[in-house]
C-alpha cells in the first residue's frame, strides 16, 4: 500500500512513471524536484523519449532503471551541461598568478599538483586550467581530472571540440594558439587534451580514494541544484578531498558554505575561495593579493557612472550561467544580468538595457560601461538599468553599493522579482538576515503569482524553476539559524 508521502512525490508528473523516474534520480544524485520544477522535468523526459523513440513512460521507466546510454541521455536532460572557456577568471587568475608561483617555490622536489573539475560538463574547465599551466610554463609533473555524473558528457569532453559560443570570453590571439578551426567547430591542441583526464563521479556519493589529496578543486555552480543538508554533506566532502594546504573554489550562484560547515572562507578580489581548517579557525579571512596580480582597470569601469566605477576597480569577471542559444534562435544572452532583454521591446529604457547585455555578452566591455552609463543618464528613472547596476556592483563584491541600487530598482518597481533577489542577496552578505527574508520572500511570492499566471516575463527568461530554488535555498539557509553567524559577511582575520 502506497503512502501518503509517495502519493505526495507523485503529485503533478503528467504519468506515475515521470514521477517515479524522478524520485529514483533524487534517491541517487541528491538533485531535486520541487513542484515548480515538475514541469520543466516532465517535458524533458518527453524529450528523452523523443529521441530515443521510446513510445511510452513505462519503457522509458524500465530504460533508465540501470545504467547506460538511456540513463545518460536522461541526467544529460535534467541537468544544465552548458559552460565556456575561462570562466569566473578572478579566480582563474589567482590559481595562475599566486598559487602557482607559490606552490613552485616552496614545494619540494617532485611533488605533483592534483587538480579536480568537478561537474566538468564539457570538459571546457579543466582544459582551461591545462592552458594555464602550459602559458605559465609549469614544468612539475601534474594531473588534471576532469568528473561528470555524465557519461556522455565526459565523452564529448574527451573529443575536445566545441563551437565558438564556447569560447566566447577568449581573445582571437589565444584561440588562435590552441584550436583548430575546421568550419564552426573548433578542436583543442592534442598536447592540451591529452593533459586532462575525465572520470565519472556523482558528487552524492562517498568520493573515491582518488579523488583525495587535491592541490585545487574547482566546483562551480553545481550546489544551488542540492538542499541545505545535501550541500553541507557534499562540501564537507570536498573540504576533506583537499591537501592540507588545498583550496576549494565555488562558483558565483552556490551559497556560501563557511556558514553551513567548518571551514576558512578567503576574500579574494573578486571571489571567495575555501580552505580547510587550519590551527583551529573557522571563519573568513583576507588574502592579500599584491595588487599587480589583478588585472589593469579596464576602460569601461571609468565609463561607468562615478558612484559605481568606484567600486568596480577590482573585479568585473563573473559572467554567469547560461545555456547557448538555439541556432534557430541566436537572440543574445546575457552574462552580466540575469535576465534578456524583451524580443520586441517598445521602451527606449529597455532597448538600451538590451544593447547593454548584448555588448556584454559579445565580450565588448568598454562599450557595454559607457552605455551603461549614457542610459543611466538619460534614462534615471529606469528600474531595469539600475538592477543592472546592482549585479555589477555585487559581482564585484560592493554589497552596500549594491544594496543601494537594487533599493533604486525596487523603489521604481516593487513587481520586479530580480531586483528582490538582488537586494536579498546584498543584505544576506552583510549579515542583515532578517532584512534578507523579507526580499527573498518577497520574490518567492512574485515567482509563485507568476506561475499561476502562466507569465515569465517579469523574471525575463531565468527558468522560474531555478530562480525559485535559489531563493528557497536562501530561505532555507536563513531558517537553519546559519545566518546568525553573518550570513556571508567579510571578517577580517
Amino acid at each position: 500500500m502506497k503512502s501518503a508521502g509517495q502519493d505526495k512525490k507523485l503529485a503533478g508528473w503528467s504519468t506515475p512513471e515521470f514521477g517515479r523516474i524522478a524520485r529514483d534520480v533524487e534517491a541517487r544524485t541528491g538533485i531535486l524536484f520541487p513542484p515548480n520544477r515538475i514541469a520543466s522535468a516532465d517535458a524533458s523526459m518527453v524529450r528523452v523519449m523523443s529521441r530515443l523513440r521510446i513510445t511510452n513512460a513505462i519503457s522509458l521507466e524500465i530504460a533508465v532503471s540501470r545504467p547506460g546510454p538511456a540513463r545518460d541521455a536522461l541526467m544529460a536532460e535534467l541537468t544544465i551541461g552548458e559552460s565556456y572557456f575561462f570562466r569566473e577568471p578572478s579566480q582563474l587568475r589567482f590559481f595562475a598568478e599566486e598559487l602557482l608561483p607559490e606552490w613552485n617555490s616552496t614545494w619540494p622536489p617532485g611533488r605533483r599538483l592534483r587538480v579536480l573539475s568537478a561537474a566538468c560538463a564539457g570538459g571546457q574547465e579543466p582544459y582551461s586550467l591545462a592552458i594555464l599551466l602550459r602559458e605559465k610554463n609549469w614544468t612539475r609533473p601534474h594531473r588534471i581530472v576532469g568528473t561528470d555524473l555524465s557519461e556522455a558528457r565526459l565523452e564529448a569532453a574527451r573529443k575536445a571540440t566545441f563551437t565558438k559560443w564556447s569560447l566566447r570570453t577568449m581573445s582571437e590571439d589565444r584561440i588562435d594558439r590552441w584550436f583548430r578551426t575546421d568550419g564552426t567547430k573548433y578542436t583543442l591542441d592534442p598536447t592540451i587534451a591529452n593533459a586532462v583526464d575525465f572520470a565519472p563521479m556523482n558528487l552524492f556519493d562517498p568520493f573515491p580514494p582518488e579523488m583525495s589529496s587535491q592541490d585545487a578543486i574547482f566546483c562551480r555552480n553545481v550546489l544551488i541544484y542540492f538542499d541545505i543538508p545535501t550541500i553541507t554533506r557534499i562540501a564537507e566532502r570536498l573540504l576533506a578531498a583537499l591537501a592540507p594546504d588545498g583550496w576549494l573554489f565555488l562558483g558565483a550562484s552556490d551559497l556560501h558554505i563557511a556558514d553551513l560547515t567548518s571551514c576558512e572562507a578567503v576574500v579574494l578580489p573578486g571571489a571567495t575561495a575555501y580552505r580547510r581548517c587550519s590551527e583551529g579557525f573557522s571563519g573568513y579571512s583576507l588574502r592579500n593579493v599584491p595588487l599587480t596580480l589583478i588585472e589593469p582597470l579596464p576602460e569601461f569601469v571609468d565609463a561607468l557612472p562615478v558612484e559605481a566605477s568606484d567600486y568596480l576597480r577590482d573585479s568585473f569577471d563573473a559572467l554567469g550561467e547560461f545555456d547557448e542559444p538555439d541556432p534557430a534562435d541566436r537572440r543574445a544572452n546575457t552574462i552580466v544580468a540575469l535576465h534578456d532583454s524583451s524580443p520586441v521591446a517598445t521602451d527606449t529604457a529597455e532597448l538600451r538595457a538590451g544593447e547593454i547585455r548584448q555588448l556584454a555578452n559579445q565580450g565588448s566591455l568598454n562599450d557595454a560601461g559607457k552605455a551603461l552609463s549614457a542610459a543611466l543618464e538619460t534614462y534615471p528613472q529606469s528600474a531595469d538599468l539600475h538592477l543592472l547596476e546592482s549585479v555589477l556592483l555585487a559581482e564585484a563584491g560592493r554589497w552596500t553599493d549594491a544594496e543601494r541600487s537594487a533599493r533604486r530598482a525596487l523603489y521604481l518597481d516593487r513587481t520586479l522579482t530580480l531586483a528582490h533577489v538582488a537586494l536579498g542577496d546584498a543584505l544576506a552578505k552583510q549579515g542583515d538576515s532578517r532584512a534578507a527574508k523579507r526580499n527573498f520572500e518577497s520574490a518567492a511570492a512574485l515567482i509563485d503569482a507568476a506561475e499561476r499566471r502562466g507569465d515569465t516575463a517579469d523574471t525575463d527568461g531565468v527558468p522560474l524553476a531555478r530562480l525559485l530554488h535559489i531563493v528557497r535555498a536562501h530561505l532555507s539557509a536563513i531558517g537553519s539559524g546559519s545566518t546568525d553567524r553573518g550570513y556571508s559577511v567579510f571578517r577580517p582575520s
